[in-house]
């Protein structure tokens, strides 16, 4: 999910609507919006991959033997692409509870992943070759992550599995480290970063938004509490089941992105509380006939 400096200004950039939301004021917002999409769209997309588990596998920490697996998402088709690219392994072994994955900057072809405390290799810090999956351990993590995302050039930051607690992985160590205080939720289930803030989402509570799931934390990237929220506004559980991946996508005008554990990945324009528009449906990755269907998390490369 990963580390695009992306479109957040997409998202907000719909003009304010009226108390009566009419119809013709929606229509006008929108189409500004596809148009600012269109105009300041980079010239190339970075490829967008997932971390893949079964979709049974919906909570946290993640159940045990559970095996982890890298796809590839196009967001510029329809229906979406989603690809089989290869199984994580370490000497051929399955990597189970893969809980985590982003790029490894500057490095061709490698990411880095990390596990959760149901994996038969827990809290590593792992270098993972995207293409095969082959994979080796570089650190033993002080704790459990998930949803990891590049800081800076020595930093990663992710989710205390099982909490809404944010942390900072240095990768000369593998030493974690408080980033903000405890969220709001008592889970947070996805993280990305984007337009230089960080984001977290908590896909299945609905305080923001009443009866509308998946609440949306905005944080500077040097830590503290949270500076604002939103929210997701997706009155389909599916839509947000934890675990879930969230990415903002700039490329492809898709704004807000969200992978579930059960199978549906769905986007929104604008996080505006309880403003539509709501999530739109993309796709359901039990109907690509792939072996495994749970989106965790997303990174670019």
């Amino acid at each position: 999910m990963k580390k695009l400096s992306l479109c957040i200004s997409s998202l907000f950039c719909l003009l304010t609507l009226s108390c009566q939301d009419d119809f013709k004021e929606i229509e006008t917002t929108q189409k500004e919006a596809k148009k600012a999409t269109l105009e300041e769209r980079p010239s190339a997309c970075p490829s967008l991959f997932a971390l893949v588990l079964p979709a049974n596998g919906t909570g946290s920490p993640i159940l045990p033997n559970i095996q982890s697996f890298i796809f590839k998402i196009d967001l510029g088709t329809s229906p979406v692409g989603y690809t089989f690219v290869s199984q994580i392994k370490i000497g051929g072994t399955p990597v189970t509870c893969v809980t985590g994955i982003t790029d490894m900057t500057g490095t061709t072809d490698f990411a880095w992943a990390v596990t959760g405390i149901n994996s038969n290799f827990p809290k590593k810090l792992l270098k993972v070759h995207i293409p095969t999956g082959n994979s080796s351990i570089v650190y033993t993590t002080t704790d459990y992550l998930q949803d990891i995302e590049n800081l800076d050039a020595t930093t990663l930051v992710g989710i205390k599995e099982d909490s809404s607690q944010i942390l900072k992985l240095d990768l000369s160590s593998g030493a974690c480290s408080p980033f903000a205080p405890s969220g709001f939720p008592s889970q947070y289930n996805g993280l990305t970063i984007a337009r230089g803030k960080l984001y977290a989402i908590s896909g299945n509570t609905s305080f923001i938004c009443p009866t509308r799931r998946g609440d949306i934390f905005e944080y500077e990237l040097t830590g503290g509490d949270y500076i604002n929220k939103y929210s997701y506004k997706s009155s389909v559980a599916s839509y947000t089941m934890k675990e879930l991946g969230l990415h903002f996508d700039f490329c492809y005008g898709k704004g807000c992105v969200v992978g579930s554990a059960q199978a549906i990945l769905s986007n929104n324009t604008n996080i505006k509380p309880c403003i539509t528009p709501y999530p739109s449906f993309l796709l359901n990755t039990v109907t690509t006939h792939q072996n495994y269907h749970g989106i965790y998390d997303f990174m670019t490369k």
